[in-house]
């Protein structure tokens, strides 16, 4: 149900070396490599230009205009990792980017007019004949070169003080954290949604996942309101808790007030869809978060409130059996396309620090691990105070993608103060072509309906599952942060 947080580019292909943080790279080639892309293989309207000024070589490539349009780099290479740097000119713009056939994407950020260069991580190159290619994505993009530096050694992974934000937290939640920075580079934990994919994974691979997430999608007063109470998610994640497993909770948060609950019929005739069910979206509501923050004594305000308590009562479930929760709300806020980013992020900001004070002062719940889902940019950070641990959304067009400079910038920013989690992937990521280019997610969580062989195939995921690197429902220790017994009823 998320949308990928449009960030970074990574790439990763079969294995030609085998390196660990810390350590050379086998192979390491001794020159860097410049590629002037007018000199590539075009096609569509792709076309070689010189307007403008600026640019090096001959000239730069334009033209992107239909996803057919493309331009190839065919080059040769020594073997091993590469830092990849494009020169280009755009807006924010998305784009298609393969090695040797593997499919990518990236964003462009805003070069305001000029030519810039911006890093896109690490890429896996092999010996002898190498292609590159860009096309598609959101079009109308310019480039003018591509640079490949050869990476000698990859940095060593900085592990975070396993302490938590709360400063009242329950041991069991500080026996979770420590554990999850004992692993931390060392192992991944595996996980997904709770639901059929949970079956499917056991099924496939023999195993079940570490993490099981679930979502507080239809205990607030919207849900209640339209659809009435129902059964809730908390009970069945308490029996996956005694099960043995890890649990994270999302939060779509369908907002108290100002659902259109319509269709609507966009300028080309396509429908949206605005229905109440759909009021986390941006476009599905009128809410104004900014506006509801800044009248505390008004109506949405203490809706607001309401909700969160609502919330509230069921990680108090949670709580009562001594069950930690890796809890991620109010996700995605920088993509803007939910309701609590809409505004920009002051109030994003101010909601969640309110939202944290609400459930650790207010309703004195000390079980959670703040996860921020969300991107590097400081304008957004909500603080090392609020948070602990930095949880990224990738769904990448071609699962092997291993995020190279994603995690490149992830470790910049919070290296040594946060872990890092893949806390919603589109699909079960190859962690060991990851590893190679030294990505070590905490732990990974596939988004639903997202593990059929139309995303990855079966003997890939249990390649996966069964990678001794990777930690699973059998592997976790039995007695950390164990479930506590159900209190009868007096």
């Amino acid at each position: 149900m998320a949308v990928r947080l449009a960030a970074c580019l990574g790439l990763g292909l079969p294995a030609f070396c085998a390196t660990t943080p810390g350590q050379a790279a086998p192979g390491a080639p001794a020159e860097a490599i410049r590629i002037e892309v007018e000199t590539g293989r075009r096609s569509g309207n792709v076309a070689v230009a010189d307007a403008g000024g600026g640019y090096s070589g001959q000239g730069y490539v334009t033209g992107f205009l239909d996803d057919t349009d493309s331009v190839t780099l065919t080059f040769n290479a020594r073997a091993g990792l590469y830092d990849l740097t494009v020169r280009y000119r755009s807006p924010v713009k998305g784009f298609l980017f393969e090695v040797n056939g593997l499919a990518c994407s990236g964003i462009f950020s805003d070069s305001r007019g000029a030519f810039a260069e911006q890093g896109f991580g690490k890429v896996e190159l092999m010996e002898g004949k190498n292609t590159l290619a860009i096309h598609g994505g959101w079009k109308q993009y310019e480039i003018d070169r591509v640079d490949l530096t050869p990476v000698a050694a990859l940095p060593s992974l900085q592990r975070p003080a396993a302490r938590l934000c709360d400063p009242k937290s329950t041991p069991a939640a500080q026996a979770l954290m420590a554990y999850l920075v004992e692993q931390f580079g060392r192992h991944t934990l595996s996980g997904t949604i709770e639901g059929p994919d949970m079956d499917y994974v056991r099924e496939t691979t023999g195993q079940s996942p570490a993490v099981v997430a679930g979502d507080m999608l239809d205990v607030t007063t919207t849900p209640i309101r339209y659809q009435g109470v129902g059964p809730a998610m908390t009970e069945r994640m308490i029996e996956r808790a005694v099960q043995g497993h890890i649990l994270t909770f999302c939060w779509h948060w369908r907002p108290p007030s100002g659902l259109l609950d319509t269709m609507r019929t966009r300028p080309d005739g396509s429908r949206e869809n605005n229905r109440w069910y759909m009021g986390f979206y941006t476009h599905a509501t009128t809410f104004d978060l900014a506006a509801a923050l800044a009248h505390p004594e008004g109506r949405d305000y203490a809706l607001l409130l309401t909700d969160i308590d609502m919330v509230a009562g069921e990680l108090r479930k949670l709580a009562a059996r001594g069950i930690p929760v890796l809890w991620r709300p109010l996700h995605e806020a920088e993509g803007r396309w939910f309701w609590w980013g809409a505004k920009g992020p002051k109030p994003f900001i101010q909601l969640w620090r309110l939202l944290y004070d609400r459930l650790t002062r207010v309703d004195g719940l000390h079980n959670l691990i703040w996860v921020y889902t969300g991107t590097a940019s400081a304008d957004w950070y909500p603080g090392d105070d609020v948070v602990d641990i930095i949880g990224v959304d990738e769904y990448p067009a071609d699962v092997r993608d291993p995020l190279s400079a994603t995690w490149d910038a992830m470790q910049g920013r919070f290296g040594g103060r946060k872990l890092v989690a893949l806390s919603e992937f589109g699909g079960a990521p190859d962690l060991e072509g990851a590893r190679r280019l030294g990505v070590s997610w905490s732990y990974f969580a596939s988004w639903a309906k997202d593990l059929g062989p139309m995303k990855i195939d079966r003997a890939a995921l249990k390649r996966i599952y069964n990678d001794p690197r990777v930690i699973n429902l059998r592997d976790l220790p039995k007695d950390r942060w164990a479930p506590v017994a159900e209190q009868a009823e007096p």
